[in-house]
């Protein structure tokens, strides 16, 4: 049967009811998400707070030389070494300011002979390459030569005396003191 104009029921309108059911759904999404949020913020920033704490926070004091011994590691000679070396300016392969780098890791070197622990065979050895070349097989250069000539090393072996074996079971600390030639700042690296 159809309807007229003076039926109580409009096809035309929707009624109130679900326009106020819509709304409220609308709304608490928009408050659990902001809810969601909030919580997913508070997380990341105790995260981070257990990470600082377990990683920095958590460190020992670093240690003078006196308070390191002969078996420890003084963090503050370390950086007063690193200091001296970048003080020379930039010290490139072949110039007199990385002969004078040098000269002050063979001291320093000789230093740790003289002063080592009795139960310790402290070999030092100044090595000296007059030219060679490498073939990179990887990485960006892949496939280039890098030449190098007048290369000097300092090697400083630290082998116990009561462990032969050892000797064939060293730990290699490999370490640079050159700077590239267009540095303004020493570029200062050690691999372990």
């Amino acid at each position: 049967m159809p309807r007229g104009r003076g039926s109580s029921v409009s096809t035309h309108e929707k009624p109130n009811v679900d326009a106020a059911v819509d709304s409220d759904k609308d709304n608490s999404r928009h408050k659990r998400s902001a809810y969601l949020l909030l919580g997913l913020f508070i997380l990341f920033l105790h995260g981070s707070w257990s990470v600082y704490r377990m990683q920095f926070a958590n460190l020992p004091l670093p240690l003078g030389a006196e308070q390191a011994g002969k078996r420890g590691f003084s963090e503050a000679s370390a950086l007063k070494h690193v200091k001296y070396l970048t003080g020379l300016g930039p010290h490139a392969v072949g110039s007199d300011a990385l002969d004078l780098a040098v000269q002050y890791v063979y001291a320093e070197a000789e230093k740790i002979k003289k002063t080592a622990h009795w139960d310790v065979d402290v070999q030092l050895e100044l090595f000296h390459t007059d030219i060679g070349a490498n073939r990179l097989a990887g990485g960006l250069f892949k496939g280039k030569t890098l030449l190098y000539s007048d290369l000097k090393h300092v090697i400083l072996r630290i082998v116990p005396k009561y462990l032969p074996e050892a000797e064939e079971n060293l730990i290699l600390v490999s370490s640079h003191i050159d700077t590239v030639s267009t540095t303004e700042v020493p570029e200062i690296a050690v691999h372990v």
